[in-house]
């Protein structure tokens, strides 16, 4: 056995797990939000180890999960018995063809801890690049893959959606790879044994509900070892920034209401962006109106020039950002006891991204860049496209509520829309999506109780689903999940049953909906 670990108290697990790193400490995840101190934690960096890893909780009775890169708030990934960490599985895999149906050049196979930015690196060297990505780069693939993470525009789902196959380690240590019913390979070729190593047997599922759920699990089915996926061919995005009024922006016959209906945004005689995202601040101007920033994205698949971050948005926007990310706390601070500095600083976040040209390779435009380590706290809610414009009039007034109590927005909130998924629990699942992003800087001392207004609102008003990360771990009930999937969650408990079946994968998540096969 490979590199045992050692383990604190845990006296019914009288193996050692083969995995290769010792820890002792505490996880916590990128928000401070989750802090777990498991019996065992490990990085497996093979699917030996991972194999060993899994058969030996299964057989000892204890709970395994695999997290991602700590990049969701609520308790989604985590257990305080055998926590898994992704970083050692984060090679490019082959693709056996004499495996597949046909030959597809756009497929790539990796292992499922690579992180966004690892595996934009390794496509770009190949002339590839992912379908879509949303904002940042720091995530796992598995990590984005289980909770329907997703970029904008309506002719594309969830980075879920790209994926074709997934080998998953199951209860019991078995390895299964599971695919649409239709799926990329073809079982009378397909040798019943691991490409990375032939003593591992790997069993064959192709199954829809099957697929649906597993891309979509939750890490609740078992650990994800590898990822088959589609691709693009590499392009470039142009993109343009510009701002508006709401009263303009939502008129009958608006920008808004074209894009949302996909038609021509800015008329027929104008190209339409691929990706539209919008940015607002909950707060009047002194006309009653509201600014919007609106994000065009329009894809290139020639060579487009490549500007360095310092040339997006009006001059010192970047460095502004940098800024952001050392004195977010004090900030939190200063707007905490002056609130109403909130009102000119958010407008100012809105007009400082304006820009009519900037230009770069897809992932490096896609990624929003160094704001992204702002220390913040956020929440997503995804809603029907026809109840955008009230959810957007909606957070109008909760925040103005909070503010007359002192409690200031401290971050302008954004709009995507996606595309329907088939995941059976993806918060696209069955419908074309509006999401709204609503976040805060992490310091103020009532964020999270600003989060909890809007996300409690919009789940009660709108039954608007969370996003399965940034759900504030909100969903506390197999019945209040089964209110916002009426018609797939028990579906996907039915495939939850089937590969978790002696409560393996059980975490913190399953036990607050109260799903958990075993119980804690």
């Amino acid at each position: 056995m490979e590199n045992p670990i050692k383990y604190k108290a845990l006296p019914l697990l009288t193996l050692s797990l083969a995995l290769s790193g010792c820890y002792e400490n505490s996880w916590s995840n990128w928000f401070k939000t989750e802090t777990v101190t498991p019996m065992i934690m490990g990085a497996p960096n093979s699917a030996s180890q991972l194999v060993n890893a899994v058969s030996q909780a299964s057989q000892a009775g204890k709970r395994i999960r695999m997290t991602g890169n700590g990049h969701s708030m609520s308790d989604i990934a985590i257990t305080n018995e055998v926590l898994m960490t992704p970083e050692a599985l984060n090679k490019a895999l082959n693709v056996d063809n004499s495996r597949l149906k046909t030959q597809d050049n756009s497929l790539v196979r990796v292992q499922s801890g690579i992180k966004i930015a690892d595996l934009n690196n390794f496509l770009d060297s190949k002339g590839r690049a992912l379908l879509n990505m949303g904002g940042y780069d720091g995530q796992t693939l598995a990590g984005i893959m289980m909770t329907a993470t997703h970029g904008s525009g309506l002719a594309y789902g969830p980075v879920a959606d790209a994926v074709v196959s997934l080998q998953m380690v199951v209860d019991g240590g078995k390895m299964v790879q599971i695919e649409p019913s239709n799926g990329i390979t073809n079982p009378a070729t397909f040798t019943g044994r691991l490409e990375e190593d032939a003593n591992i047997r790997v069993q064959l599922i192709q199954d829809d509900d099957a697929f649906n759920a597993a891309r979509i699990s939750l890490g609740s089915m078992g650990v994800v070892y590898a990822i088959t996926l589609k691709t693009d061919q590499k392009f470039w995005l142009r993109e343009v920034r510009h701002l508006i009024k709401w009263s303009e922006l939502k008129k009958q016959g608006g920008l808004l209401e074209r894009a949302i209906n996909r038609q021509a945004i800015y008329g027929d005689n104008q190209p339409s962006p691929e990706h539209w995202e919008l940015q607002y601040t909950p707060y009047a101007d002194d006309k009653g109106d509201h600014t919007f920033l609106i994000t065009d994205r329009y894809r290139s698949y020639s060579p487009l020039p490549e500007q360095a971050a310092t040339e997006r948005g009006q001059a010192g926007a970047d460095f502004g950002s940098a800024l952001l990310t050392v004195v977010g706390a004090p900030a939190a601070g200063i707007l905490d006891l002056f609130p109403a500095l909130a009102k000119p600083l958010l407008e100012t976040a809105l007009s400082s991204q304006v820009d009519d040209n900037y230009t770069n390779v897809s992932y490096k435009v896609f990624n929003i860049g160094v704001v992204n380590h702002t220390p913040v706290y956020g929440i997503e809610t995804a809603f029907r496209l026809d109840q955008i414009v009230s959810a957007i009039e909606r957070s109008f007034t909760i925040n103005d509520a909070l503010f007359a109590k002192g409690i200031p927005h401290t971050a302008p909130i954004a709009i995507r829309f996606v595309k329907q998924s088939d995941g059976l629990i993806a918060m696209q699942q069955g419908r074309d999506t509006g999401f709204m992003e609503v976040i805060v800087l992490r310091d103020g001392k009532n964020a999270k109780n600003l989060l909890q207004s809007h996300i409690s609102t919009y789940r009660q008003s709108f039954n608007a689903r969370p996003h399965w990360g940034l759900d504030l771990n909100s969903i506390t009930s197999d019945s209040q999940a089964r209110a916002l999937y009426p018609d797939t969650w028990d579906r996907w408990k039915n495939q939850y049953r089937r590969f978790n079946v002696t409560g393996t994968f059980d975490g913190k998540v399953t036990d607050r909906l109260g799903i958990s096969v075993r119980p804690r």
